[in-house]
């Protein structure tokens, strides 16, 4: 695992995910709904894992651009909190999934069960959006712009 580097774990979690949504493919009752208002937004799973996939590609292609093959360094800690926060958040989320599957009966009437994913979703995406993508970028930048 110490050879690893951050673009490798993005690239192994982008073909777990890829590898779920193609599994799911069978399962009749793969959607996801979005309520907005009045409006409800269907999406396959499918659609969400492809856009997951190229995400977490996209991401480690990133890094490994600038390692690589314009041979400039990564400032550490912005990279750890970066790789931390999107795989960890990937790892959470199954977790949740697994609890709720082992805790609630599916004929259970006060199901809450998908309050707390929504609720685990939430969380995830604003760390995202709002910690892990700014320290991505910025990280990115500082690497391109500073001299060696």
């Amino acid at each position: 695992m110490r050879n690893l580097k951050s673009y490798h774990y993005f690239w192994i979690v982008s073909s777990i995910i890829l590898i779920i949504g193609i599994v799911n493919l069978s399962n009749g009752d793969s959607t996801m709904d979005i309520n907005i208002h009045d409006t409800y937004y269907v999406i396959e799973h499918f659609l969400l894992a492809e856009i997951l996939f190229l995400g977490y590609l996209f991401l480690g292609l990133g890094y490994w651009l600038v390692e690589k093959i314009l041979k400039k360094q990564l400032i550490p800690i912005l990279t750890k909190i970066h790789t931390s926060i999107l795989i960890g958040s990937f790892l959470i989320y199954w977790i949740v999934i697994f609890c709720i599957k082992i805790s609630f009966n599916e004929n259970d009437i006060f199901n809450n069960s998908y309050e707390i994913i929504n609720i685990t979703l939430m969380i995830m995406f604003l760390a995202i959006i709002f910690i892990a993508q700014p320290v991505y970028v910025i990280n990115i930048l500082v690497a391109l712009f500073r001299k060696k």
